[in-house]
């Protein structure tokens, strides 16, 4: 903390200096916009793990990053444009210590033309039918071509693109008109390849329409607030600016509550639409709001109402939040009618991003399950929950129901808070070290300990990762691994080893400077974090003790895909003691690896992410029509032998609440289409008579804890958000085979 106090104390002397240079050139937009600069730039070299100095590398990886934010698909920017950037290649490191934005400018000045003269191109382009009998192809991977030599070749690119889009969604109607026809529906009123063509054409046309009033929408503060963001992401994947509001909604994601009115919303073709309204909120409460609704106007209490229709989804979000206890009227339209709902604001808790806990009856035995979807905490002392203490509570509740085992998943869970989890570990292993955090000024780690004395659950324990399961999710799993407390279950985990402090800008600048405020927050890369056993998740990630095929392994964003990530390194372990009776992995892996390979779904599923990846990676397109409606029908039909990844597994069964009949009723899974699905992928694998792996009357029974069977019980919203929690149990073949892994442990 010392070190911090000081460096910034010299940052906001040097800061004061730059203004003071601003005030005699004054411009209250320049003021800001350097204020911010020095200040973020200056506290990052001051606070990184691994600064680099302000000089013609970091300058290249800024010109570098820019414009592959601004221009991935090569859409905007020529070869012609390029040229006219390449000078500041090598200066914009002189232009952040002089407090000027001329690449910046230069480029969005650019990025505004292209962005006006072409969408009025593609209405000119959309305006006739396109030819689908040439001879010619489209690259959608804009990785892989070169910039467009010059306007021409930039107005080419754009023809071809709108041609593979009207295509796409050209054949898809034929697709649908086949079926109609197939099924003699007569309802269905056959049109001519030209009404077709016309349809798919004016699809697009409104979709570039939207997509481009969305962009010009984008306000010049939104574009400064993204070139910060570039500057921050060049020392790190995750030194992050974040102007005002995206603090806030980092804050919410952290915390797992909000304060509002508790209403889910999405932008559909322009409308603010309710997407969910979240039980117990003011919206639940009201009685009044339901999925479909849209707002059309929002007034703060007694104020005037402000039209949002149209408007952008943040920008109307942050009329609807609000404090608690604050009034807002919504003027919103159900159905053909509108009204006025008045609201008062209050605390939401987003369920959805709290620990949840199940029952599942394996063979006779019954195995615990909690899933946890990112390590939430009280970051502001306002009484948020706790994961650590809900999961403790959850563990409590399990212990009393006899189970054999536990099943901790943390499949998708991108971390939070690094307190949490080393409460967390404290509820499986006894007093010990967790992690160990270093950066370069430190001559020892720090280790961070769980204090309880003797752990609250003794029995097996599995804990699922995935490709996102990252940072306090992969030091929880690297902990019981180190441990040889129980099995991690699953694939290589993301690789985020490091740690991260938030700095708010406005704390940093002098009293003088208060009319530029807020100037936003600077989340930086302070540390890493270290194994118990030395080497750091950085990178790496955590390689699970039982590996499982993955459907989405291809499909992931992995920190050594990202641009500029820290290296992978090692510590001196820290001193701990392996759990007193760890599982045999080898034993456990063998076994699970022996059923795996000749089980007809865990085959699929690797079938499905080679599949995956064969269609990610062929990004060259036909634009002949023939050709392409070829190559579509062939991947249409290697997905459907997929579709059965998304059907509930046949041998389980799941109690369900029944809202109208108020009781639970067991709701099996093995209907007709399962198992017929089900025994199509068998015959396909050979395996028909040993479907899944499963000999004999096996069964599998899902129910939800008594605890949370109070809850269903009295709340119908509470009961349906459950309902849909253990049906997804249903489709979960590595979660089954987790089951199956605690049955083997001894």
């Amino acid at each position: 903390m010392k070190k911090t106090r000081i460096a910034f104390i010299v940052l906001l002397l040097l800061t004061s200096g730059l203004l003071l240079c601003a005030v005699l050139h004054p411009s209250a937009k320049s003021e800001k916009r350097r204020a911010i600069l020095q200040l973020m730039v200056g506290g990052i070299e001051a606070e990184h793990y691994n600064p680099i100095p302000v000089n013609d590398t970091l300058s290249k990886r800024i010109y570098d990053l820019y414009l592959k934010r601004l221009n991935s698909d090569k859409l905007y920017f020529t070869q012609e444009d390029i040229a006219q950037f390449q000078p500041y290649e090598y200066r914009i490191d002189s232009a952040i210590n002089q407090g000027t934005f001329a690449f910046y400018d230069q480029v969005n000045k650019v990025w505004n033309q292209r962005l006006g003269d072409d969408s009025i191109y593609i209405k000119k382009l959309l305006s006739k039918p396109f030819d689908f009998n040439a001879q010619e192809d489209f690259q959608a991977d804009g990785n892989k071509v070169a910039y467009p030599k010059d306007l021409d070749a930039l107005h080419e690119r754009w023809r071809k693109l709108l041609k593979y889009e009207t295509l796409a969604k050209l054949v898809v109607m034929l697709d649908d008109e086949d079926k109609a026809k197939e099924k003699k529906d007569s309802a269905y009123k056959p049109k001519s390849f030209k009404k077709l063509e016309d349809s798919a054409r004016m699809m697009v046309l409104k979709t570039e329409e939207n997509d481009f009033k969305y962009l010009g929408e984008i306000t010049d503060t939104d574009k400064i607030n993204e070139f910060f963001d570039v500057i921050a992401n060049v020392y790190d994947p995750h030194t992050e600016y974040f102007a005002p509001e995206e603090r806030k909604n980092f804050d919410i994601s952290m915390s797992g509550q909000l304060e509002g009115i508790g209403a889910q919303l999405q932008d559909k073709n322009g409308k603010i639409t309710i997407e969910k309204v979240i039980p117990g909120s003011p919206a639940w409460k009201s009685g009044e709001l339901k999925e479909g609704d849209v707002f059309l106007k929002v007034a703060q209490g007694s104020g005037t109402p402000v039209d949002i229709e149209g408007m952008r989804l943040d920008k109307a979000v942050q009329l609807i939040r609000g404090k608690k206890g604050t009034e807002v009227k919504l003027t919103v339209k159900s159905g053909i009618s509108t009204k006025v709902v008045s609201l008062i604001r209050d605390v939401i808790h987003l369920e959805d991003t709290y620990a949840h806990a199940a029952i599942i009856e394996n063979n006779g035995e019954k195995i615990g399950y909690i899933r946890l979807p990112e390590f939430y905490t009280d970051f502001d002392g306002t009484g948020a929950r706790r994961c650590s203490d809900d999961v403790k509570a959850l563990v409590q509740e399990l212990n009393g129901e006899n189970i054999k085992g536990i099943v901790m998943d943390l499949r998708d869970n991108g971390g939070g808070s690094l307190q949490d989890v080393v409460k967390m570990a404290g509820i499986f292993v006894a007093q010990g070290p967790v992690v160990q955090i270093k950066n370069p000024s430190m001559k020892e780690p720090e280790v961070l300990t769980c204090r309880d004395t003797g752990a609250l659950y003794k029995g097996p324990l599995v804990v699922l990762v995935n490709g996102t399961s990252a940072s306090a999710s992969e030091i929880f799993a690297a902990a019981i691994q180190d441990y040889k407390r129980g099995v991690i279950m699953g694939s290589q985990t993301y690789g985020k080893g490091t740690v991260q402090q938030v700095f708010t800008l406005d704390d940093k600048i002098a009293a003088a400077y208060n009319s530029l405020k807020p100037l936003g927050s600077v989340k930086i890369t302070i540390s890493k974090f270290y194994r118990i056993s030395g080497g750091t998740t950085q990178k790496d990630g955590v390689t699970p003790d039982v590996v499982m095929p993955d459907p989405y392994q291809y499909a992931y964003g992995k920190e050594k895909d990202a641009d500029y990530p820290l290296s992978w390194d090692k510590i001196t372990p820290a001193n701990y003691v392996v759990w007193n009776n760890p599982p045999d992995v080898a034993y456990l892996s063998k076994q699970s690896s022996d059923r795996i390979s000749n089980d007809s779904i865990f085959i699929m599923m690797k079938e499905d992410a080679k599949t995956y990846k064969q269609e990610r990676d062929s990004t060259l397109y036909s634009l002949n029509y023939d050709e392409y409606r070829k190559a579509d029908k062939k991947i249409r039909a290697e997905n459907k032998r997929f579709e059965v990844l998304n059907k509930a597994l046949p041998f389980e069964d799941v109690s369900l609440f029944n809202v109208r009949k108020n009781q639970f009723i067991l709701s099996p899974s093995h209907d007709k289409d399962t198992i017929k699905a089900s025994n199509a992928m068998a015959l396909q694998t050979n395996n028909a008579s040993n479907f899944y792996g499963v000999t004999g009357n096996y069964h599998v029974l899902i129910t939800a804890t008594a605890g949370e069977q109070s809850k269903m019980r009295a709340d119908t919203n509470e009961a349906n958000s459950e309902n849909i929690r253990l049906k997804r149990m249903m489709k979960d073949p590595v979660l089954f085979e987790a089951t199956r892994v605690i049955g083997d442990m001894k």
